[in-house]
This record gives C-alpha cells, sequence and structure tokens, in this order.
C-alpha cells in the first residue's frame, strides 16, 4: 500500500498493526486519516476484512471513514451487492445493535425488538410519574429521562445533582423504566451498550463469539467515551493484543 502521503509519526501508527497502540494528537492533525490508513494497511497484508472493527461515535463519521477506506481498498468499489467481506466501521450504538440482533434472546426479548426514541422514552417516564401518589410534586419528564440515563450510565459518586428529590424520584423509577421497555420487547438507546454489558456478563459464549471475530479493534475519540462504552471496548478488547485508540491531546 502506497504511504508516501503520511507524514513519518503517521506512517509509523500505520504500520504498527500487532500489539496494543494509542495515539494522541491535536484536532486536525490527521488522526481519522491514520485510522483509515491503518484498515487499509491491514487488508493489504492479507488480514480478513471481516476481523476488523473501527468504532467511533457519529453516522457522519462513520459514514466518512467508510467512503475513505473504499478510495483506499479499490475491491470495495464493486458492485454494493457483491458478497466481499468488508470491515465493520461503525458508531457504538450501531456495534451494539449488529450483537443484539444475534443475541438478544438470551436476555428474554425477542429478535425484533424496536428501538424507542426520545418521544417513546418520555411516554414511558409520563405514565410513571402519573402513578406517583405525591401529586403536589410535578417533575419535568425530560428531567427524570435525562437523570434515568445518567444513573444508569454512572457510578453514584460521579454524578453532580442539583436537585436530590428529582435525583433520587429518577433513580426509584429505573427498575419500573426499564420493565416497561422490556415488557414492550423495546429498548432504548442506553439499552442498546447496557444490554450488551448484561450479554457479556452472564453469556461468556456470546463475548468470546464477539472477541473471535473482532481480532483488530480502533476506537477514535477515545477521550469521549462514558463507563458504559469503555467497559464495552474492555470486554471485547481484553484478550487481543491487537487493539488501537485515537485521543485528542488537546492540553487546553
Amino acid at each position: 500500500m502506497e504511504l508516501s502521503s503520511l507524514n513519518p509519526e503517521q506512517r509509523q501508527a500505520v504500520k504498527i498493526v500487532d500489539g496494543p497502540l494509542l495515539i494522541l494528537a491535536g484536532a486536525g492533525t490527521g488522526k481519522t486519516r491514520v485510522i483509515t490508513s491503518r484498515v487499509a494497511y491491514m487488508i493489504a497484508k492479507d488480514i480478513s476484512p471481516d476481523c476488523i472493527l473501527a468504532v467511533t461515535f457519529t453516522n457522519k463519521a462513520a459514514r466518512e471513514m467508510k467512503e475513505r477506506v473504499c478510495e483506499l481498498v479499490p475491491k470495495f468499489k464493486s458492485d454494493g451487492n457483491s458478497k466481499i467481506q468488508k470491515p465493520t466501521i461503525c458508531t457504538f450504538h450501531s456495534l451494539c445493535v449488529r450483537i443484539l440482533r444475534r443475541h438478544i434472546e438470551k436476555l428474554g426479548y425477542k429478535k425484533n425488538f424496536v428501538i424507542y426514541d426520545q418521544s417513546e422514552q418520555l411516554g414511558v417516564v409520563r405514565r410513571l410519574l402519573s402513578h406517583i401518589s405525591d401529586k403536589s410534586k410535578k417533575p419535568d419528564p425530560y428531567m427524570v429521562l435525562s437523570l434515568i440515563s445518567r444513573w444508569r450510565n454512572s457510578s453514584e459518586d460521579s454524578l453532580n445533582l442539583t436537585d436530590a428529590d428529582t435525583a433520587g424520584l429518577a433513580k426509584h423509577l429505573i427498575k419500573s423504566y426499564e420493565q416497561t421497555l422490556k415488557a414492550s420487547n423495546a429498548v432504548d438507546f442506553d439499552d442498546l451498550i447496557l444490554l450488551v454489558l448484561q450479554l457479556f456478563k452472564e453469556h461468556p459464549l456470546a463475548l468470546q463469539e464477539c472477541r473471535d471475530r473482532y481480532r483488530y479493534i480502533m476506537v477514535d475519540e477515545y477521550q469521549d467515551t462514558n463507563g458504559s462504552q469503555f467497559s464495552l471496548i474492555n470486554s471485547l478488547a481484553c484478550e487481543h493484543r491487537n487493539f488501537c485508540v485515537v485521543g485528542d491531546d488537546d492540553q487546553s
């Protein structure tokens, strides 16, 4: 593969395929370019594309990474209906949807689960709030939903809460909220990651299947991962030496 367009540091990062790798650089220095070049370089070295996973945060970033890889690997420009293997380049949530479509029945859901958007989540919260006996308090459903999400994704010690009453109410409603979604064979965006973590904990064979498949893992904008995202990547990568994380070296 031609690497002459990369600077020496970028070329070094691209060529380190085996082993753990941490890349720190400032904004606009070509971090995403290094990831896509690494993907193309690994394929050029006869690593199966099906074993390569690159994770980022937004659909736009994932789409741009896919387009760049297609430019670097000409065979990917073939007919979209072909059976050619391609690397998995996606967001955290898209990755989890793929995993859950294969394994969610192990957690008591059906494969055709639906993903609730914010309006549907708010509908659930409003119904739960309507059953609270203390009618004198009318907490904001948006705030309650936000706090439910924060409780589910963070440890108690890490939360800086100004409204203790609403925070306590949100924490009290978590179990009912989760049960209501499950009864409708529905999940929310938090569930996509949290259920995969539950799956990995309760069903080691499902975790091992994912580890066996994704043997080369790269994560973009690693500094932005929250607790559940960090646990997800750590679960997948802990047995692999071929793990690359890319972060923003912002000292400001």
